[in-house]
């Protein structure tokens, strides 16, 4: 009789595991990639986040190198819409080193770093995407900065 009733519990775990989706992602996660581009050409480095709006759960984001960038399905978005916000350092900038025998507080010998893309592309970015659970979460983001 132990045994019958052992191997129902057994059973009904088993049941629910699968019917719950064991393992299943509770948020419906999309993994998102895309391709940057600055003035025409490959955004050679920086970073690109997505924040949620309109009631978002979450926010994900990642590196963008030779223009491209992916985010897993496991680090990926709900999904919604979201806010795009794209950040690089202009090149030569942001190598700032306090002198042999500083002190924190001390001046500091080089340049800070200098924001490569225009602020409608972060600080005030109005730049969105609409992530789907029906399809792929690819977007191509152009920057234009210089004017034809």
């Amino acid at each position: 009789m132990r045994l019958r009733g052992f191997l129902l519990m057994v059973w009904c775990l088993g049941a629910l595991a699968w019917i719950c989706g064991c393992g299943a992602d509770p948020l419906g996660r999309q993994p998102v990639s895309g391709k940057v581009t600055l003035d025409g050409a490959p955004l050679e480095k920086g970073s690109i986040g997505f924040q949620p709006v309109e009631g978002g759960i979450t926010s994900s984001g990642a590196v963008i190198a030779q223009g491209a960038y992916t985010i897993s399905r496991e680090k990926g978005l709900p999904p919604g819409k979201y806010r795009v916000v794209i950040n690089a350092i202009k090149p030569g900038t942001g190598q700032v080193e306090l002198p042999p025998g500083g002190m924190p507080g001390d001046e500091v010998e080089g340049k800070p770093a200098e924001e490569l893309i225009p602020p409608e592309w972060n600080t005030e970015s109005k730049q969105f995407v609409e992530v789907s659970s029906s399809a792929p979460a690819e977007f191509v983001h152009e920057i234009v900065t210089k004017q034809p």
